[in-house]
C-alpha cells in the first residue's frame, strides 16, 4: 500500500512592501495598537502619545524608527517589551538594550516554534542579529520594525500578564478539571480590557472592499486591500483633522444614491454608508484628542527649552580655573631706569 504524502501547511506569508516610511507599514499599526491596548506606555514615555509626527514637534514612534541613533521611545519600549518576557532581566541601559534585545530574542530562536525569521530550508529561526554591525539603534527602520513586530508577538504569547488580560477578557479558565470552585468575570464591553476592545479590526469597509483601520483616537487612518491577497496594499490617508475630514467628503462622494421604491441596499452600500457614519461620528473624539496631545508636547518642548537656556546660563557664568600667568619685569625696569639716568647725565 502506498503512503500518502502530506505536504507541510505553509503559513501565509504578508504581501512584500514598497513601503519608504513606517507610516505605510500594517506592523506600525500592529505595534502601536499593542501599545495602545496592552500598556500605559503612551502616559509614561514622551513621544509616545500619538503615531506620527505632530506639526513642529518631531518627536513619535515613527520618527524614532527613522532615526539611527539611541533614543528615549524606542529604548523605552524596548526595556518595557524585554521586561514582559523575561522580568528578571538586567543590562538595560541605553547602551546595552540593543544586546540585551539580542540575546533575549536568541533563546526563542533556538526553539522550533515559528517566528517572522523562519526559514522554510533550514527548518529553523535564522538569527538577525548575527554578525549585525552597529546594533539596533544603527539599522534601518525596515529591520527595527521587524523586531519590535516579533517583540509583540511574542509577548501575546509568553507574557504571563498579557496571557492573562486576553485570558480575563475571553473568559477563558485554566484547569477545569480541578474542584476548586473558579468564578467566571465577565469584562464590561466598555472597559478598555475588554473583548471587544482589545480586539484589532477594521473600523468598516467601503463600496471598494477597502478596510479602514485606527489605532486611538487620533485622525491617523489607514487603508488596506484584502490582507489575505498577496496583491493587498496598505497606506496611512490622513495624519491631521484636514485630511481626516477630506477622507470623509471622498466617502461621500462615492455613496450610493438614494433608493427607489421597492429597492434594497446591497451589503457593500450598506457597509460603506455605515463607515461613513462611524468616521463622522469620531470627529468629536479626534478634537479632544488633538488637544491633550499637542498640550503635553508644548510642555515637553517648553521643559527642553528651559534645560537648554540652564545650559546657556550656566556656560556663560562659569568661571575660568586655570590660574593666570603673571609676568614679572622688574630687571627690565631696572635697566630702562639706568638706561634714562645716563642720558640725562650726559
Amino acid at each position: 500500500m502506498a503512503s500518502t504524502y502530506i505536504p507541510d501547511k505553509k503559513p501565509h506569508i504578508c504581501p512584500p512592501s514598497n513601503a519608504i516610511h513606517p507610516a505605510d507599514r500594517w506592523e506600525s499599526l500592529f505595534v502601536y495598537s499593542f501599545i495602545c491596548k496592552f500598556t500605559n506606555l503612551r502616559h509614561k514615555i514622551e513621544g509616545l502619545e500619538s503615531p506620527m509626527e505632530l506639526r513642529v514637534y518631531r518627536h513619535s514612534l515613527e520618527e524614532a524608527l527613522m532615526l539611527k541613533e539611541p533614543n528615549n521611545i524606542l529604548t523605552q519600549l524596548l526595556v518595557h517589551f524585554v521586561v514582559n518576557l523575561k522580568p528578571q532581566t538586567r543590562n538595560l541601559s541605553t547602551d546595552q538594550i540593543s544586546t540585551t534585545v539580542a540575546s533575549v530574542l536568541s533563546e526563542f530562536f533556538k526553539t522550533s516554534e515559528r517566528t517572522i525569521f523562519w526559514d522554510d530550508n533550514l527548518h529553523a529561526n535564522v538569527d538577525p542579529f548575527e554578525g549585525l554591525e552597529g546594533g539596533f539603534f544603527a539599522t534601518s527602520w525596515d529591520f527595527k520594525l521587524k523586531i519590535l513586530r516579533q517583540l509583540v508577538e511574542l509577548q501575546l504569547c509568553h507574557s504571563p500578564e498579557i496571557k492573562a488580560t486576553i485570558d480575563n477578557a475571553w473568559g477563558v479558565v485554566h484547569n477545569k478539571h480541578k474542584k476548586t470552585t473558579t468564578t467566571v468575570i465577565t469584562v464590561d464591553p466598555k472597559d478598555p480590557k475588554s473583548q471587544e476592545n482589545l480586539k484589532l479590526l477594521p473600523i468598516g469597509q467601503d463600496s471598494q472592499r477597502k478596510r479602514y483601520w485606527i489605532a486611538d483616537d487620533s485622525p491617523r487612518l489607514y487603508v488596506s486591500t484584502n490582507p489575505w491577497k498577496m496583491t493587498a496594499t496598505f497606506q496611512t490617508v490622513s495624519s491631521t483633522r484636514e485630511e481626516y475630514l477630506g477622507i470623509i467628503s471622498d466617502l461621500k462622494a462615492k455613496a450610493p444614491r438614494e433608493l427607489k421604491k421597492g429597492q434594497k441596499r446591497s451589503k457593500l452600500e450598506i457597509s460603506h454608508l455605515s463607515l461613513i457614519k462611524d468616521l463622522e461620528g469620531r470627529i468629536e473624539a479626534i478634537d479632544a484628542e488633538s488637544a491633550r496631545v499637542s498640550k503635553v508636547r508644548k510642555k515637553i518642548e517648553q521643559k527642553r527649552q528651559l534645560l537648554a537656556q540652564a545650559e546657556i546660563r550656566q556656560t556663560r557664568t562659569r568661571r575660568r580655573t586655570q590660574k593666570p600667568d603673571y609676568v614679572y619685569n622688574n630687571d627690565m625696569d631696572s635697566e630702562a631706569s639706568t638706561i634714562d639716568s645716563s642720558l640725562v647725565l650726559g
